[in-house]
């Protein structure tokens, strides 16, 4: 398994670009999860604040992939939002992830069990997807190589990765292909905290404003 812990925003984008990404991408969808889930009273369901915080950051997700206008499209298998790139192949599913998500010292898996669309894109890291399917736009893609956006929030920090899944045992991940660490997002700066001494005029820093 291939483990990548960049410590700079310019080693973020060295693993991201090639993959027609970018950081800016899971920061600003990280956040505004992260900010929906605290709009709940102790009175709310339970479940709530999770279930809205990956309703938010998919949504986030959404906007901010079709904003790179980089052939990313969007398609609802079985409900599952999954997000796809003809052109290399990928496909991209986000999950709420346990407390050894964004940690090389740890094994992650996913939070909750899985359903079946889930699992059948994890099979053999995506290639039971292999069988091309619809885009919302009507386009068909084929999916080789199947990335997962866990995060988990704990002691300020959202802690993100996204990972290549090898198999699942049950309903859940038991290991990994490659992982892609990202520095935990702190909630109090909202940005990543980099490893890094930057320009002091740069500010990456933004606020989530709710809908």
């Amino acid at each position: 398994m291939a483990i990548h812990t960049p410590k700079t925003r310019e080693e973020l984008a060295g693993y991201l670009s090639p993959l027609r990404l970018a950081a800016e991408v899971f920061e600003h969808a990280v956040a505004a999860g992260a900010a929906e889930s605290r709009t709940y009273s102790k009175g709310a369901p339970k479940s709530a604040p999770n279930m809205t915080r990956w309703f938010r950051t998919v949504e986030y997700l959404h906007d901010e992939l079709m904003l790179l206008k980089l052939d990313w499209k969007r398609s609802d298998p079985e409900n599952l939002p999954y997000f796809s790139q003809a052109k290399l192949n990928l496909g991209l599913i986000t999950s709420s992830g346990d407390e050894f998500t964004g940690v090389a010292w740890g094994t992650p898996s996913t939070k909750n069990p899985k359903g079946s669309a889930f699992a059948k894109r994890v099979d053999a890291n995506g290639l039971s997807a292999l069988i091309p399917h619809q885009t919302a736009d009507g386009a068909e893609i084929d999916v080789k190589y199947l990335w997962i956006l866990l995060y988990n929030e704990r002691d300020g920090m959202v802690y993100l990765e996204l990972s290549r899944p090898k198999s699942m045992a049950g309903k859940q991940i038991d290991s990994w292909l490659e992982r892609i660490i990202f520095p935990p997002f702190d909630l109090a700066l909202g940005a990543f905290a980099f490893d890094e001494t930057e320009a002091d005029d740069e500010d990456f820093g933004f606020t989530i404003a709710r809908r």
